[in-house]
């Protein structure tokens, strides 16, 4: 573990080169506080790539390496973590090898295509007592934190329902030539888990944990395909009972059409109820059983949380989004790893091993159409 406080980190990336998805948005997002630098990576298995995506992320060209071995043996000492931003099929294999390298490795969701590789995961991390935190991003935005104050605070009275979407038009969208837009190969091809439920339903199950912190006991789902790629699920629909008897509804689509990234909280009580939805992220909805509507953001004064520094780059009214809520979990690990003390935004390998267990169950459900309980 990292001993300097102060100290910015020295990070590497594995993947995330510049025809990625992700890959700059991570490189903003660790730069944005000033918390960590940039300072080695194999960003892709294509030199031009992997050479290409180092000038424009400012990395010497000598610190570029064509593969993970390379990458690990000549900067192990010299890095504080590793950042996996490769397909998620890949995860395990790289996550073990660093860990076994003894380098703190930060991975992209979802951790990996099984609970059974987590369980691997698992244990090579005590075997070798490295340090693990995978990314859910979305949690890192400022209003969802207020909203889990607000239920931790018991604002809502005793929580009964969760309702969570999470649809997408990616799949059943059309380009201006009327073909359909095809994403990366990986997407289109399911494993023991369809790739939407690792890419999509892993933030549903890890949103509703995060805000509620209880955990879920059984579910009922059904999974379809919708889009323009037969081949995989594009669309699942799940009910699940959570501890204390919580009740949650689950959509999570890439065949919603009008839906860019439909992202949307509902959370439910005796007291009152709050909704969050991400295209307009610095509002959240308040209603109490009085009959009163209140809208909150950052400049409300009776928030807890969004009134922090660091939640206000810039004044309320002036938006925070995608990227800032990255920056703000990515903060959140800096702390970790420099203070080496857990705190409740930092998720690992426990709260992914739940997740894919639900995933998982949502499968089953929906293949053999009966309520499945969680091991």
């Amino acid at each position: 573990m990292i001993n300097t406080k102060d100290r910015k980190l020295k990070v590497a990336f594995l993947g995330g080169g510049i025809n990625s998805a992700i890959g700059r948005t991570h490189k903003i997002a660790i730069e944005m506080d000033n918390r960590y630098e940039l300072v080695a990576g194999c960003f892709s298995r294509v030199s031009n790539i992997n050479n290409n995506s180092a000038k424009e992320y400012n990395v010497s060209l000598q610190r570029v390496y064509n593969n993970l071995d390379g990458l690990i043996e000549n900067e192990k000492d010299n890095i504080d973590a590793i950042i996996i931003l490769t397909p998620t099929p890949n995860h395990k294999g790289e996550v073990i090898k660093c860990l076994q390298s003894n380098i703190p490795v930060i991975c992209e969701k979802a951790l990996a295509s099984s609970s059974e590789e987590v369980l691997e995961i698992k244990e090579a991390l005590e075997k070798y007592k490295g340090f693990l935190a995978v990314t859910y991003n979305y949690t890192g935005y400022p209003m969802l934190r207020e909203l889990k104050d607000m239920v931790d605070s018991g604002k809502l009275g005793t929580l009964e329902q969760v309702h969570i979407e999470m649809p997408q038009e990616s799949f059943a969208r059309l380009d201006k030539n009327g073909n359909p837009q095809k994403p990366q190969e990986w997407r289109l091809s399911d494993n023991s888990l369809p790739t939407i439920s690792l890419d999509l339903g892993t933030h549903t199950h890890d949103l509703t944990s995060f805000l509620t912190g209880e955990q879920p006991i059984e579910l009922v789902a059904i999974q379809n395909s919708l889009g323009s790629f037969s081949q995989v699920i594009d669309n699942t629909i799940a009910i699940a009972n959570y501890t204390n008897n919580i009740v949650s509804n689950i959509w999570y689509s890439k065949a919603a059409l009008g839906h860019r990234n439909g992202l949307r909280v509902r959370i439910y009580g005796t007291i009152g109820s709050a909704e969050w939805y991400q295209l307009e992220p610095e509002t959240l909805h308040f209603n109490d059983n009085k009959g009163n509507k209140m809208v909150i953001d950052r400049g409300s004064l009776d928030v807890n949380v969004t009134s922090d520094l660091r939640y206000n780059r810039f004044k309320a009214g002036h938006p925070s989004g995608f990227i800032e809520a990255f920056a703000n979990h990515y903060s959140d690990i800096a702390d970790y790893l420099l203070e080496e003390e857990k705190n409740s935004f930092v998720f690992g390998v426990d709260d992914a091993f739940e997740g894919l267990q639900m995933l998982e169950a949502i499968t089953e459900s929906s293949i053999n159409k009966k309520w499945v309980g969680l091991r």
